[in-house]
């Protein structure tokens, strides 16, 4: 039987070791290890910089590790070269909102937009190891194919870390009296029949039961992130759009990982890419 395929965390350097604490929790947790990626410019430095993260790395925790150090221009596509060969990027990020495009920042929007996998991000405000259990996976869902994708690597995580499973939707009250005027019908027991049917599907994918509720609130990402609360994770779909709540532009999830103070399980799904 082949070894599972490690953690991959990018990192500037020693400065911020979160992702890679938290990683190593992680790790531990899933029986694999952890592989820290360095990307500099500069050969002459290369080095001493692995020198320097190894001997940090090596405080955090007794979790198999290695360190490698490579010269390349281009941080983000060296980042996602050796995603290929791991199970998933753990990286902070400053969740920078640029006017009218809302990109996470550079190097980690470039990330996400060139993997068709979960990418576990770390804002700002986002501690590295997790003291206790996340009291739930909040996951984020808005009618669309799109935004359905992050549900099996959502499914994953809650087992990982011990969550429960919350599916929710965001209806604001005005869109809900918009569509019951055009249609006719109670949107938001609609909205509550369609998150039953995903958390329905986590059940039956993962074994457990998956929790579900509409949240009603005009802001998407002040509704996910006042639902998971201090103590709750999120996982969610970037670019979601064809849903009737399109809560899955760049900018509602920058702000989820902005102001979570827990990592945010990120994905873009298929045929979709953030704005240029």
């Amino acid at each position: 039987m082949s070894d599972p395929l490690p953690i991959l965390v990018p990192i500037d350097g020693t400065g911020d070791m979160r992702a890679v604490d938290l990683s190593m929790q992680l790790a531990s947790a899933a029986g694999t290890s952890v592989r820290i990626l360095s990307v500099v410019s500069d050969p002459g430095v290369a080095a001493e910089r692995k020198t320097d993260i190894t001997k940090a790395a090596a405080e955090l925790g007794d979790v198999p590790f290695e360190v490698l150090v490579v010269v390349n221009d281009a941080i983000d596509d060296a980042i996602v070269e050796d995603a290929a060969s791991a199970a998933i990027v753990c990286m902070t990020t400053a969740a920078t909102l640029l006017p009218h495009e809302g990109h996470f920042g550079s190097i980690a929007e470039s990330v996400v937009r060139s993997l068709e996998r979960s990418v576990l991000l770390l804002g700002p405000k986002a501690t590295g190891r997790l003291a206790a259990p996340p009291a739930r996976l909040v996951v984020p869902v808005d009618g669309s194919e799109a935004g359905e994708y992050i549900v099996e690597g959502a499914a994953r995580m809650a087992k990982l870390v011990g969550a429960e499973v919350w599916v929710v939707t965001v209806v604001s009250s005005e869109l809900e009296r918009k569509v019951e005027a055009a249609v006719g019908h109670d949107y938001g027991a609609l909205q509550s029949g369609y998150v039953r049917r995903i958390a329905r599907d986590i059940g039956r994918r993962s074994g457990f039961e998956a929790q579900f509720e509409v949240l009603h609130q005009s802001n998407p990402a002040d509704a996910i992130l006042d639902f998971a609360g201090s103590d709750g994770m999120v996982a969610m779909s970037t670019h979601g759009r064809s849903g009737l709540a399109r809560i899955f532009a760049g900018s509602v999830t920058t702000e989820v990982v902005a102001g979570s103070p827990r990592p945010v399980l990120v994905v873009r799904p298929p045929s979709h890419s953030l704005p240029a």
